[in-house]
């Protein structure tokens, strides 16, 4: 007996997929007759929540992660989320990237001390430090007296350097 696929739910030009685990998915409402044929689970991950499938061919088996599919053909391209948010979907929110790319896009992280992306303090001079990776390479924009002097310095430099791919927070 074929499992039950669980239904997607649509509010005007969103739509809404449910997912293991209690998540939901968010979606155009015009991409669902393509999400809507599986049952798609919630894949947590320490920094944020995924929406995959499991497919298997007869020979391999393989995830399928929702983002991914729905941009389709990128290889070994990666699909970044402009807003960070794994499980909002809807393709004005993905766009393709390269590694370093994606990288940009990050959040600041958790066990960020300073509160900023970008800033941390250096006890030997009691400064804030400002850095950045440009090509794959840490690049050191300067000692400041405060971490807001120190992250504006990285604001600046990432627009410059990361563009549109650039986040300061």
């Amino acid at each position: 007996m074929p499992r039950k696929i669980r239904t997607i739910r649509i509010d005007g030009n969103i739509a809404y997929v449910p997912l293991t685990k209690g998540y939901e998915a968010i979606i155009d409402a015009e991409d669902v007759p393509i999400i809507g044929k599986w049952n798609w689970t919630a894949h947590v991950s320490p920094h944020t929540t995924y929406a995959k499938r499991a497919e298997n061919n007869g020979q391999k088996h393989q995830t399928i992660y929702m983002h991914r599919f729905l941009v389709g053909g990128v290889g070994d391209l990666q699909v970044d989320h402009k807003d960070c948010i794994g499980l909002n979907n809807r393709r004005g929110n993905l766009r393709v990237a390269g590694p370093s790319e994606n990288s940009q896009n990050q959040r600041t992280r958790k066990n960020n001390t300073s509160g900023f992306k970008g800033v941390s303090f250096e006890a030997d001079t009691g400064k804030w430090i400002a850095q950045i990776r440009i090509d794959g390479k840490k690049v050191r924009l300067g000692s400041f007296e405060t971490p807001e002097l120190a992250h504006a310095a990285y604001s600046d430099a990432s627009k410059k350097y990361h563009g549109y791919f650039g986040r300061a927070s």
